[in-house]
């Protein structure tokens, strides 16, 4: 008996260790972003958004939300050879590029660039983890726009990722 309540002392114990081991590795191989600059505006969103907009036949948009959310919008800045190091986002964005080109990669096909010049428009899901890169001689200028669940302290807008793989840019 006495050897079983050693036993049920020592898991919670030997498990919290194994998460925070788990946790500072993590953080250790994170891949941070370099030259990159955001300045930040964030609106609390009063009630619930219920949106839709019919534009013309087979063209609409929809949005709608439940409990609190707030609207993040940021102007994203990024020198030439920036990296915005592999992360995803803890809601949906969109993205418009307004100088110079996005170089953009997702973890689960990372060696695939898909480049946004400006004037492009494009979305990043939770669930993508990915890296921009400035991989253009001209600073690169992107608007940036998220809607995200409301919580205090704020919400922190990118979560730092370890890179998926070897052969991955960085």
């Amino acid at each position: 008996m006495r050897r079983m309540l050693r036993h049920t002392r020592v898991a919670p114990v030997l498990g919290l260790a194994l998460l925070i081991a788990v946790v500072v590795v993590g953080v250790a191989i994170a891949t941070p972003s370099s030259g990159v600059t955001a300045e930040t505006y964030r609106g609390d969103v009063q009630g619930q958004l219920k949106l839709f907009t019919r534009f013309e036949p087979r063209v609409s948009a929809r949005i709608r939300t439940k409990g609190a959310f707030e609207i993040v919008t940021q102007k994203i800045v990024a020198a030439p050879g920036a990296t915005f190091g592999w992360h995803y986002h803890p809601g949906e964005n969109v993205n418009v590029v307004a100088q110079g080109t996005l170089s953009l990669y997702h973890a689960k096909n990372c060696t695939v660039e898909i480049n946004y010049a400006a004037g492009s428009g494009f979305s990043t899901s939770p669930d993508e983890v990915h890296l921009a890169r400035n991989e253009g001689t001209e600073t690169l200028i992107i608007y940036a726009t998220y809607l995200v669940p409301k919580r205090t302290p704020a919400l922190p807008l990118r979560i730092d990722q370890p890179s998926p793989g070897p052969d991955c840019p960085q």
